[in-house]
């Protein structure tokens, strides 16, 4: 988690400090959603970033933050440092020190995304439940958002 936190706070840094300042608050306290489409939004309605079909994960600018690669794991787009990976089962993911971070509940076309406690943080479409890890990029409030 450690870790994690470290990379996203690089993240922060790397963003261009005026889209910072102009970028509304989002709240990242309620869940977030990745629609069917790929779009992250906040509970508010805010465009936190997208994740592509080919597991892309961008910042609502459109720039690439990090990525899936073909074994499940997170990793920074930027330094090609390991962020973490997803667990066999498709339906936990693991942070950088192999600790749980999120997990997915299946539902009917969309899956829950619980983060240890077993608190509900996110909803991502079924289609795209490999892709509930984008939100470890997004949920510690490291990435600016847009209306």
């Amino acid at each position: 988690m450690r870790t994690v936190r470290n990379v996203l706070a690089l993240f922060l840094i790397l963003v261009a400090l005026p889209t910072l300042l102009s970028a509304q608050s989002a709240n990242y306290k309620q869940p977030f959603r990745i629609d069917q489409s790929g779009v992250i939004k906040d509970a508010t309605g805010l465009t936190m970033g997208s994740v592509s079909k080919d597991q892309i994960i961008k910042n609502h600018e459109g720039e690439k933050i990090a990525f899936i690669d073909n074994q499940g794991n997170l990793i920074d787009a930027k330094t090609n440092k390991k962020l973490g990976r997803i667990g066999k089962d498709g339906k936990t993911y693991y942070n950088a020190n192999g600790q749980v971070e999120l997990m997915v509940k299946e539902n009917s076309n969309t899956c829950d995304i619980l983060d240890t406690n077993g608190k509900k943080i996110g909803n991502v479409h079924a289609s795209l439940k490999g892709s509930a890890c984008a939100l470890a990029c997004f949920q510690e409030k490291h990435i600016a958002a847009k209306k």
